[in-house]
């Protein structure tokens, strides 16, 4: 649990700039920022949880090591698997536990906290309209009310000024008017009643001059967030059935969905991590009752950074086409799993973990991925 909450709480530093923004420019409440960290935890805990699964069985088997517990365990005549059984155990809940969060809470905490966003920027809309004060937050457009009802939120005395148009310019006033904040196109509509509307010509210097009863003009909310938009689903944000679905979609109108196909794929990817990295993480924990050269824990956190780096790869090269999409995202599962495997066998016969030999491995495989990169082209 240390590990698990020290992880995330590093990987949540990512997101504070976001968070600030709308604190600063949307006046987010202290409960609406804790709203937005939980949502964004699921994503966090995707990653963490193998590392956390990972870095607990290494630091315990380290300090059982050094306590001499493990040569006290066969001394008394068990083997390796008086170990390997309950880490195991430890890791495979572990990856149900990544697994649960990467099918099911990630995509609610995309979902939720795009939407989460999308609001506090309606309601920073809606704090903007200022009763006898000149708006011009909106790219454009200057708004000026008199009144607002407080019952219905009906506007009341409303002048406008559309300077959108280089051509020409409009001056809009009626006596009344509502509003409408679209999240799905992120354009706010004031529909204003039995006004008029003042044509400004700027090359012909000619004023055209209309009476409306109804009367409705849309502005584009991007000047204040272009990016508070909920629009349709992102793949990150689609469930297990929608992510189908959109797949089957695509192939039907003659399209590979590569990104969709690899987030299912990473899905079960990022959950398997967590038992390949706890297995592999078990001969590096032990080898240091026998053999003197180190520490596993360095060891360790660099094929954690191996992994993740096979992993963005594995998007790379899947995006591009030079992998399957349906398998590129297991190249880190593949080679640490074998790894920790080969590690596991040499372990249990008392020998060393042939880093020499691994090595040799590991430099032959990262040239046959650069290779791949130069004949894919640029990721």
């Amino acid at each position: 649990m240390l590990c698990l909450g020290f992880l995330s709480l590093v990987f949540l530093l990512t997101k504070i700039i976001d968070i600030t923004d709308l604190v600063v420019n949307y006046r987010a409440s202290l409960s609406t920022v804790l709203s937005m960290v939980g949502y964004t935890l699921p994503v966090l805990m995707q990653y963490t949880l193998p590392m956390s699964v990972m870095m607990a069985v290494l630091l315990t088997l380290l300090r059982m090591s050094a306590d001499r517990e493990i040569v006290a365990i066969k001394a008394g005549g068990a083997g390796l698997s008086a170990i390997l059984f309950p880490v195991g155990a430890f890791c495979l809940v572990g990856s149900l536990l990544t697994l649960a969060v990467t099918i099911y809470a990630v995509p609610w905490g995309n979902y939720s906290y795009k939407k989460m966003v999308v609001d506090i920027a309606s309601a920073g809309v809606d704090a903007s309209l200022k009763e006898g004060k000149f708006n011009t937050n909106f790219d454009g457009v200057m708004l000026y009310v008199e009144r607002i009802d407080p019952a219905d939120k009906s506007l009341h005395g409303v002048f406008i000024r559309d300077t959108r148009n280089p051509e020409s310019e409009l001056a809009i006033t009626a006596p009344r008017g509502v509003r409408s904040f679209s999240k799905k196109t992120n354009t706010l509509t004031l529909r204003l009643f039995n006004g008029d509307v003042n044509q400004v010509n700027l090359a012909g210097r000619e004023v055209n001059a209309i009476a409306f009863s109804t009367y409705d003009i849309r502005v584009d909310l991007s000047a204040i967030g272009s990016d508070k938009k909920l629009g349709d689903k992102a793949r990150d944000e689609m469930s297990l059935s929608e992510l189908k679905d959109y797949i089957d979609a695509e192939k039907k109108a003659g399209r590979t969905p590569s990104a969709a196909i690899m987030e299912i794929n990473e899905k079960f990817a990022l959950a398997l991590a967590a038992l390949t990295l706890g297995i592999l993480s078990i001969p590096l924990g032990l080898r240091t009752a026998f053999s003197r050269k180190g520490s596993g824990m360095g060891l360790g956190l660099v094929c954690f950074l191996l992994y993740y780096v096979m992993h963005a790869s594995g998007w790379s090269l899947g995006k591009s086409g030079v992998l399957p999409p349906e398998y590129a995202l297991w190249m880190g599962n593949v080679v640490m799993g074998s790894a920790g495997m080969v590690f596991l066998a040499r372990v249990s016969r008392e020998k060393s973990l042939g880093f020499d030999v691994m090595g040799g491995l590991f430099l032959s495989f990262f040239g046959m991925v650069i290779g791949l990169f130069r004949k894919g082209g640029q990721p």
